[in-house]
């Protein structure tokens, strides 16, 4: 899968090989694996990205994202806090 990140801060960053994204909002827990069903949502809470061997984690994140065809797109409105 691919993820496409837009933010203010650092501009348009692509991810490659991503095994699986994780959303934690308060009303749902998403899970979204390779050849998963569209999707338009928001995200006000916890994005986790997987890769084989590594994992990016965001707090406090407030976005909007896309899924569609192996691609998850998100752009995020302001600051967050990346581990």
């Amino acid at each position: 899968m691919i993820v496409k990140m837009f933010t203010l801060k650092n501009g348009l960053e692509v991810f490659n090989d991503v095994v699986a994204i994780r959303i934690k909002n308060k009303d749902y827990n998403l899970l979204i694996l390779k050849d998963y069903i569209s999707l338009l949502g928001e995200v006000h809470g916890y994005l986790e990205i997987e890769f084989e061997n590594d994992v990016i984690k965001f707090d406090n994140l407030d976005g909007s994202f896309m899924n569609n065809n192996n691609v998850f797109s998100i752009i995020i409105d302001g600051d967050y806090n990346d581990n």
